[in-house]
């Protein structure tokens, strides 16, 4: 095997865009989880409530009203699948530049529509990473009883 290379013809910005959908999808497993967690409650309370220590430290919760890990993932997948759709939309943009720079060159061209490939998939994923998410959540909920 000496001597032998590989060339990927795949742009990093492709390979990003990839990286951040399979993250995406692996994200969505986290509901599942976080839905059989149960606040932790001190004395009755929630953790929300600031809790004492003999009268001299006082903890206040940072998460503010995302008290629960459920809704912590949720709040956080929201947010990673509004960067991720933006940066599908901003990725399409690429695309169309590349297409136009090609000017009738076809390596360019044929980078251009790899490109575009790459984008489509990584949008797709991240489509069915919300969709899968939003399923579990639903199976969870409808079992749950909420």
């Amino acid at each position: 095997m000496h001597g032998t290379h590989f060339k990927t013809s795949v742009s990093p910005f492709a390979a990003a865009i990839l990286l951040f959908a399979f993250m995406s999808v692996i994200m969505c497993s986290l509901p599942l989880a976080a839905a059989h967690a149960q606040p932790v409650t001190n004395g009755g309370t929630p953790n929300s409530q600031p809790v004492t220590n003999g009268g001299n430290t006082t903890l206040q919760n940072p998460l503010g009203s995302n008290s629960s890990l459920p809704n912590l993932v949720t709040t956080v997948l929201t947010a990673l699948g509004t960067v991720g759709y933006v940066l599908v939309v901003l990725a399409l943009v690429y695309t169309g530049f590349l297409f136009v720079a090609a000017q009738g060159k076809e390596e360019k061209i044929r980078e251009a529509r790899q490109a575009l490939i790459y984008t489509v998939i990584g949008g797709l994923l991240l489509l069915g990473a919300n969709a899968i998410y939003l399923l579990i959540q639903g199976t969870v909920t409808a079992i749950s009883g909420g």
